[in-house]
């Protein structure tokens, strides 16, 4: 067979039929107007396959004879073809005379501006949204993107037996879990861990699974801010809970860190009372301290004061690598002021879009409800899946296994930066994390150096892209979890020869 006798099967375009009374235009008309458009605009292509008489009339419900009629028309204008037992086709070479105007795909029509009458939250994401577009995808994996797990190292085919297993069970076993707050066999597990490895108090009812930590914070910022209401966030801080807060309308309330966490005397004297307080205590995003007991009762007493509630994103408190664990805030409220948010996308995988909240008994209705309404939930097998894994004891070998190569990849990485970068950049050794900071010498502009990094398919977040108010150090954020030895290398390798162009176009020396 050759090239030319293979004929393509492509959609049909949509055909609107309108009765002939109203339309004053006859049926087979239409169907001949609809199908020569396509094909003149390029929908159509020669040598696409186009339906039967008989299928088209029964899927318009039209006599055959009207479709018979339309089609007529069109091979007498040349612009079907048809052999015997092969079908009906657009035809390869257009009628002549067409060849002579310009086609219908090659006309523009000039937008005109015109107002959108958007909702507020809708001004503010046609504002700001494009930075918002702009953000990586979690699963680009260059190095050192932040945020990403070893998924080389994980468990697949455990994971994928117990997938499988449930599958044969069929689906009343996943169904007969289900519940408004989430799969409850989940959330019993997910209360059983937290209570042992955070020291979270809670009971399975006060956990909501959510379809990620995104969506918990979206549930928090629905549910409990109104416009105007003050937040008091972190600063530098984590951006997609400052966004989240800003489209509510609240008033972001920028805090400092300093090593003990959020700075309680500087948010105090802003004058500002809070109705809600966002902080990352375990791991500080994304600066790396973690939060003092003392500061943390403070933070708590403060809280009780104001009558405001706190929010505890405990993104990646799993990977402690020195000292004791670090217990949960939430474990230390007593009043019941304390809303936990997790995630899994840190410990098992980024694409693997489940998390949880732990609120306060008298709020499980409010926010279940809230859950229900926005519709956005995990599918139901991943949620049974995750609920074996942690109960089998698979979730808990894991994090232990992560904890071992994290701690390896991070050394390695500090190696690195010590040994190729000494005098561009100042990096430490953290006790916790999936990210260090890399801390740029006087004289470079940490957004200059993610953009160009950006360039040579090296992924950096500048300190300044996570600050509202300016930071007195420029700092690029390294993640390390998700990469071997040779990538980190040659990461490492790339970032020197680009610091060492910008400090000559700089006249710096290191």
């Amino acid at each position: 067979m050759d090239r030319k006798s293979k004929k393509r099967n492509i959609p049909f375009p949509f055909i609107s039929i309108s009765d002939r009374a109203a339309s004053n235009i006859p049926i087979y008309r239409q169907i001949y107007e609809s199908v020569r458009r396509a094909i003149l605009s390029g929908a159509m292509q020669g040598g696409s396959r186009i339906p039967s008489s008989r299928s088209l009339s029964a899927e318009l419900g039209v006599s055959r004879m009207t479709v018979i009629n339309a089609y007529d028309q069109l091979f007498a204008e040349g612009y079907l073809e048809g052999k015997i037992g092969s079908g009906t086709f657009v035809a390869g070479e257009l009628p002549e005379e067409l060849l002579t105007t310009p086609k219908v795909r090659e006309i523009k029509t000039v937008a005109r501006p015109r107002e959108l009458n958007l909702s507020r939250l809708g001004e503010q994401l046609e504002r700001d949204g494009q930075q918002l577009l702009r953000e990586p995808l979690s699963t680009r994996f260059q190095p050192f993107q932040n945020g990403l797990t070893a998924v080389d190292s994980f468990p697949f085919d455990t994971w994928g037996r117990i997938a499988a297993r449930l599958s044969r069970s069929g689906p009343h076993a996943v169904i007969r879990g289900n519940d408004l707050a989430g799969f409850r066999p989940l959330r019993e597990a997910i209360a059983a861990h937290l209570r042992s490895a955070r020291a979270v108090r809670c009971e399975p009812e006060q956990v909501i699974v959510t379809a990620g930590a995104q969506q918990g914070l979206a549930l928090v910022s629905a549910v409990l801010l109104e416009p105007r209401d003050n937040v008091w966030i972190e600063d530098p801080g984590y951006n997609s809970a400052r966004d989240l807060f800003s489209l509510s309308g609240a008033q972001l309330v920028p805090v400092p860190v300093d090593g003990d966490g959020i700075d309680l005397e500087a948010a105090a004297h802003s004058g500002k009372k809070p109705k809600l307080i966002y902080v990352t205590p375990s791991h500080q995003y994304p600066l790396g301290m973690t939060m003092s007991l003392g500061r943390r009762l403070s933070l708590i007493e403060t809280a009780r004061a104001a009558r405001a509630w706190v929010v505890e994103d405990d993104y990646d408190s799993e990977f402690r690598y020195s000292g004791r664990p670090i217990a949960s805030l939430q474990g230390l409220d007593i009043e019941g002021r304390v809303i936990y948010v997790g995630t899994f996308s840190k410990t098992i995988f980024p694409s693997l879009k489940l998390g949880c909240l732990v609120v306060p008994p008298d709020l499980v209705d409010v926010f279940t409800a809230a859950r229900t309404v926005t519709g956005a939930q995990s599918p139901m097998i991943d949620q049974a899946v995750l609920a074996e894994f942690i109960s089998e004891g698979h979730f808990a070998r894991h994090i232990r296994r992560m904890r071992t190569l994290y701690q390896e990849r991070q050394k390695f990485l500090v190696e690195q930066v010590h040994r190729h970068l000494a005098g561009f950049l100042e990096m430490t050794p953290g006790d916790a994390g999936m990210h260090l900071v890399g801390w740029l010498p006087e004289g470079f502009n940490d957004r200059e150096v993610a953009m160009r990094a950006d360039e040579l398919d090296i992924r950096l977040s500048a300190i300044s892209d996570h600050s509202i108010m300016s930071y007195p150090r420029m700092g690029l954020i390294f993640g390390y979890a998700a990469f071997n030895e040779k990538q980190t290398r040659r990461g490492v390798a790339k970032i020197a020869v680009l610091l060492t162009e910008l400090s000559k176009s700089k006249c710096f020396k290191p």
